[in-house]
């Protein structure tokens, strides 16, 4: 494998080569009680409209109105009732009524309800107390959707609403992408798995778990190929023992490794192999500059830094999109503008994204405030952020009241 190339690739150039690597995984079929949370493959047509029949939309009496009003004081013939599940068979005319709750189909030839607090009953009659305008309080057939219109789109995630809706246009089963499987992997002699009660010199590996949740939440199947050690060849053996056992990864991350010290193997590894192609090594960014992708049997391999902020941030740049591109889902990032509270000093070759606080004043005006140190392996500051405020190379000094651009960290990671 050849290591002949640029020794710092831009952030853009970086994804732009991982994304292109990406095939989106193929589509299947499932029952529609089985989809949730899942990506669709296609879009998603109405079977059936909604409301299928014009409903009643509060309780009282279903009337005919035939010329745009029917005045208050008409006595009305009451011959019958309908509740939602049990419509009324018949039809009625203008001198009739029909007992009616909410969500009960309107009978044939009734084009208003008269609500129950306008009403009173004298010998029998239903006699209303306020004029009654033609389409009061009914929903018309197909007010939420018709058959036949696109209610859900290809990419889309079948969230709790999106998904309840799919059901109740009358779809039994949806294509959706197949999860993409990602096998994740640590490298380090310190590390020891969570759960475990660390020795000294040792770290519990806390970057496996962050990148089992994102993979998770963002549609993915997470598979933890544990923690290697810092030794030569330990990461082909592994990968190879997960290839022999059948396991046909979508795309494959490492943490740690990856860089240039006397214990990191991951790219001496690949250099090594047979089977395994460079896309590029060390990326133009802080934090996260020794991030390496490769492919590995036809795979995309990934491997980020170690260091717990850098493995999230990369996280956050890099390996979002590329389960987006895997889900058939857009790619782009999007990005947000706010104003700081805080100044920043000139930024280097590297573009950098500094952790912060985002909070919104009562006019909507967006305030962000970098918060205190921005070292790597300070997993807590990183933890309390919602923002990562992105400053490209060579940006000049920010002062308090500058409009810069950030990235929302997502709520659930």
């Amino acid at each position: 494998m050849s290591d002949n190339i640029s020794p710092l690739m831009a952030v853009e150039d970086a994804l732009n080569h991982i994304l292109g690597n990406l095939q989106q995984t193929q589509a299947e079929t499932i029952p529609i009680t089985e989809a949730a949370g899942r990506i669709l493959a296609e879009d998603v047509e109405a079977e059936y409209s909604h409301p299928a029949h014009a409903i009643s939309a509060m309780d009282g009496y279903a009337v005919m109105v035939t010329d745009g009003v029917l005045a208050e004081n008409t006595p009305l013939e009451l011959i019958g009732e309908a509740a939602a599940g049990h419509p009324f068979s018949g039809s009625i005319n203008s001198d009739q009524a029909v007992r009616i709750f909410t969500g009960a189909y309107m009978p044939h030839g009734a084009n208003a309800v008269l609500i129950q607090e306008d009403v009173r009953i004298e010998q029998g009659k239903v006699i209303p107390t306020e004029d009654v305008k033609e389409g009061q309080f009914v929903r018309p057939a197909g007010l939420d959707f018709e058959t036949g219109h696109t209610i859900a789109k290809q990419g889309e995630l079948l969230s709790a609403r999106r998904w309840a809706l799919v059901c109740l246009s009358g779809k039994i089963d949806v294509a959706v992408r197949k999860r993409p499987l990602i096998g994740i992997l640590s490298s380090g002699d310190e590390l020891v798995a969570a759960g475990t009660q660390p020795a000294a010199g040792q770290l519990i590996n806390s970057n496996s778990l962050y990148l089992r949740q994102l993979v998770e939440t963002c549609g993915g199947v997470a598979v933890d190929l544990g923690i290697i050690a810092d030794k030569a060849g330990a990461l082909t053996t592994t990968l190879e023992t997960a290839r022999a056992q059948g396991l046909t990864f979508d795309m494959i991350i490492s943490t740690g490794g990856a860089s240039v010290g006397t214990h990191d193997h991951i790219h001496a590894d690949l250099s090594k192999a047979g089977n395994a192609s460079l896309n590029f090594w060390k990326i133009a960014m802080r934090p996260g500059k020794p991030v390496l992708c490769a492919r590995w049997h036809d795979t995309t391999f990934i491997g980020l830094p170690g260091n717990p902020v850098s493995a999230g941030v990369c996280g956050l740049v890099f390996i979002m999109p590329a389960l987006r591109k895997l889900l058939g889902q857009s790619t782009n990032t999007v990005t947000s503008t706010g104003y700081l509270t805080t100044p920043l000093a000139k930024n280097d070759t590297r573009q950098d994204y500094l952790r912060a606080s985002i909070s919104e004043d009562k006019t909507g005006k967006i305030h962000v405030e970098k918060l205190g140190k921005q070292d790597s392996s300070m997993l807590r500051i990183f933890t309390e952020a919602d923002a990562l405020i992105i400053r490209p190379p060579f940006a000049p000094p920010a002062e308090i009241g500058d409009a810069v651009e950030f990235l929302k960290i997502p709520n659930l990671l």
